[in-house]
């Protein structure tokens, strides 16, 4: 028995010890003095006894010496499978233990029986063993052992438990809470659980990692006990700061459930049309992806079905292009340190759908998930707290009431991001030479001053942020806070394609409507902006209601962009702008038509400084908020770069110029087309007719080198259809309809068809009877051009 190979000993009763993981002579209590952790009871609650000499068991003929022997009260075991463990190399695997796992299995077997021998250890010449100390040393009536304080856990069966507490969330924060433990706190952490709730453990915790830990907690309680267990046991141990980062966690993780709920409710639907007065529709089912590029001073869409138009050297690099998931990808944030991104685009090109899917697709948790919490912060209203000090905080609490609980937004579990839409409808201005420095995200200050801040970076500097505006708004931004710059550019002809068939729901209308959209060149080419998708979509639709499925579409231009003139105009009176009288907006109108008539017959694009004094128009006013004009940097040099101005489209430009036309003529009375008449002989003329100028228009545009003006004159045809001046009627002097004189100026087209003087332009001539709704008689000429690719 004494000898080295012997690996057990019979003791009282018969019980087997197991000495197979100590060498001889090296007791369980004895190696356990050195290392046993602190328990409830303090240090001072053992004694080391005097060294005994070792027991001589000598051959087994002589009985041994037991009179100094003492009884001692064995206790119960807490826990039937205590009883079954005969070997500490059943609580791990032998080729894993460590001195430091073994001793904690074998020191909590002791401290489990709530009592300590006062015999020696196997054979052992020099074990000193520990005993526990007692003011009575009568023997004790046998009992069930003293169990130790438990925290009192309740679950109240009445009360419905928080959608935002899952198993996944449970599991993690827990882990998440016992992996700040240092090595000795997490030790004790799993000797006062195993003491105190023996019942959820078969064997000794000291030996699980930390996933089998939490999982097995998990496995035996509730979620909302395991939480409370956790707890309590933490602050039983004094760590009251533990306690209160897992409560913090709990609470942090309710506000982002429901404010992805809040953001659900906003933003998961979707309404088109003018006024926003449509039919409102899940906003999954009719998204379609966009034409995002990661440069964002592309400038605008020159294509054209007529003009042949130069493109401007607005940027030297290759445009990578990326989707919505895309925007704010962990790679570029971590890797490239972009934590600012302002993103680019001409009015009605789908900024603000980009926006709204990827809000969408954060509340439903399919992308974004290094976000932990995500707050639109959409410029029109924040114009509503202008007269206001606020704090970012009270900002986002107003907006978000469910955030009122939250003492700050900053977290180890993800990034915090604002969205901050519509920069060019902010009411007030943007200094950021003049502004005071403001850190503190939680003391008010005046409203520009924390949106200012907010954009340098001081406020939250660990934040995400995407600012969303017109290019002229944004190239106002300091560079030094702008880390990445995207463009929306809307439509790809796949997109576009894409649209029209997720708009309508008859395969055998998608495919008319498609190609009628192929065989009419410049409709195609407009549809790259969803906005004009829109208008499109809207007259087929009413075309289909009204005609039957096997209606004709109407193939004229001049509606449709006149439609698109008054979305512009309603989108600019929503965005916060001063509101002006029919007659003020007719004026701006046709200033702003008249320099695009002056432009379009120099055949020029780009608006110059001077030019823009001349036409009496601000900048401003066309470019940030009627959406008419684009701004963006040409590269004039290697290291120079000049902000122009230009339409949004060449045939913008057409139409205004075509507008401003008929005004004149409809509100003044004149004919810019004509020559200018000798004075004293200018009152022998009358007032010119409506066929008169169209009679005007037509020799302009044949006479036009490279067609400059033949888009000009089918717009300009199509403007005294009743249809068209109907839409334009508030910026029309009386409520009398002129009369359309269709059928006059048709008859100069065909006839100037037949001549065959210009055998280059018939094709456009066809045109411009679609415009007049009178058909054609001749055979027309196919216009279905190949469309390149955006």
């Amino acid at each position: 028995m004494a000898g080295r190979g012997s690996d057990t000993m019979e003791h009282d009763g018969g019980e087997t010890i197991s000495d197979v993981s100590f060498p001889l002579g090296e007791g369980v209590s004895g190696r356990g003095r050195s290392t046993i952790s602190m328990s409830d009871e303090g240090e001072g609650a053992f004694y080391v006894p005097e060294r005994r000499p070792s027991l001589d068991l000598g051959d087994g003929l002589r009985p041994m010496d037991t009179t100094h022997w003492h009884d001692v009260e064995r206790a119960k075991s807490p826990v039937h499978s205590y009883n079954s463990v005969n070997s500490d190399t059943q609580f791990w695997p032998s080729d894993e233990l460590d001195e430091e796992t073994e001793l904690s299995a074998t020191r909590v077997q002791l401290e489990r029986t709530e009592s300590y021998s006062s015999g020696y250890s196997v054979d052992s010449d020099d074990c000193e063993t520990r005993t526990r100390k007692s003011q009575d040393t009568a023997p004790k009536e046998e009992g069930p052992a003293v169990e130790l304080p438990r925290p009192e856990l309740i679950k109240n069966p009445d009360e419905k438990r928080h959608p935002a507490l899952t198993v996944d969330f449970t599991f993690k924060a827990i882990r998440k809470t016992l992996e700040k433990l240092g090595k000795d706190d997490l030790r004790t952490f799993k000797i006062t659980l195993w003491k105190r709730y023996p019942e959820s453990f078969s064997s000794p915790p000291q030996g699980m990692d930390m996933v089998d830990l939490v999982d097995r907690l998990l496995e035996f309680y509730d979620l909302e006990v395991a939480l409370q267990l956790t707890k309590a046991l933490l602050k039983d141990m004094g760590l009251k700061r533990l306690d209160a980062y897992l409560t913090d966690l709990c609470k942090k993780n309710e506000v982002r459930y429901e404010l992805r709920d809040t953001l659900l409710r906003k933003y998961s639907w979707m309404c088109e049309g003018v006024a926003q007065q449509g039919e409102h529709k899940a906003f999954d089912s009719i998204f379609n992806e966009l034409y995002i590029t990661d440069r964002g001073n592309a400038g605008p869409n020159i294509e054209h079905e007529v003009r042949k138009i130069d493109k401007l050297s607005t940027n030297r690099k290759e445009e990578k292009r990326i989707t919505c998931s895309q925007i704010f990808d962990p790679d570029v944030i971590y890797e490239k340190h972009v934590s600012h991104i302002v993103t680019n685009g001409i009015a009605g090109v789908g900024k603000s759908v980009a926006v709204q899917k990827f809000i969408m697709d954060w509340a439903e948790e399919r992308e974004h998930n290094h976000v932990y919490f995500l707050f639109p912060l959409p410029f029109k209203e924040l114009n509503l707290m202008l007269n206001q000090k606020i704090s970012l905080l009270e900002i986002v609490h107003t907006l978000y009431p469910e955030t009122k609980v939250l003492p700050t937004f900053e977290c180890d579990e993800g990034r915090v991001m604002f969205i901050c839409d519509g920069l060019d409808e902010y009411a007030h201005s943007l200094d950021f030479h003049r502004t005071e420095t403001w850190c503190d995200s939680t003391e008010p200050a005046a409203m520009h001053v924390v949106v200012t801040n907010l954009i340098r970076g001081n406020l939250l500097p660990s934040s995400l942020l995407w600012i969303i505006s017109r290019p002229l708004t944004s190239s106002r931004l300091p560079p030094e806070s702008v880390h990445q710059v995207l463009e929306v550019r809307g439509f790809t002809n796949e997109q576009k394609e894409e649209y029209f068939r997720r708009r309508f729901q008859d395969p055998a209308q998608a495919d008319k409507v498609i190609a009628h959209l192929t065989s009419c060149k410049t409709l195609h080419i407009m549809c790259h902006l969803p906005m004009f998708c829109c208008v499109v979509r809207d007259v087929f639709q009413h075309t289909f209601r009204e005609k039957g499925p096997d209606a004709e579409l109407p193939k004229g231009l001049t509606l449709m962009y006149t439609r698109l003139l008054l979305v512009h105009l309603h989108v600019r009176g929503a965005r916060g702008s001063a509101s002006r009288t029919p007659e003020e907006e007719r004026d701006f109108l046709m200033n702003l038509g008249k320099l695009a008539f002056t432009m379009l017959e120099k055949n020029q694009m780009v608006i110059g400084k001077a030019t823009w004094k001349d036409c009496g128009v601000d900048v401003a006013e066309a470019v940030t908020k009627s959406g008419l004009c684009i701004e963006f940097l040409i590269e004039q040099f290697v290291m120079y770069q000049e902000r122009i101005q230009t339409f949004i489209h060449p045939t913008i430009q057409e139409y205004l110029a075509a507008l401003y036309v008929f005004l004149t003529w409809r509100c003044m009375g004149q004919n810019v087309l004509q020559q200018p008449r000798n004075s004293k002989f200018s009152r022998m003329f009358k007032d010119p007719g409506l066929l008169d100028m169209h009679r005007s228009a037509i020799e302009r545009s044949l006479q036009s080198p490279d067609g400059n003006l033949d888009v000009f004159l089918r717009f300009l045809l199509g403007m005294a259809q009743t249809a068209n001046q109907e839409l334009l009627q508030r910026f029309l002097p009386d409520k009398n309809k002129c009369s359309s004189a269709s059928e006059e100026t048709a008859a100069i087209i065909r006839k100037k068809i037949k001549e065959n003087h210009y055998p280059d332009r018939n094709a456009n001539l066809q045109c411009c009877l679609d415009e007049l709704g009178v058909g054609a008689e001749a055979p027309r000429r196919s216009r279905s051009n190949s469309v390149k690719s955006h």
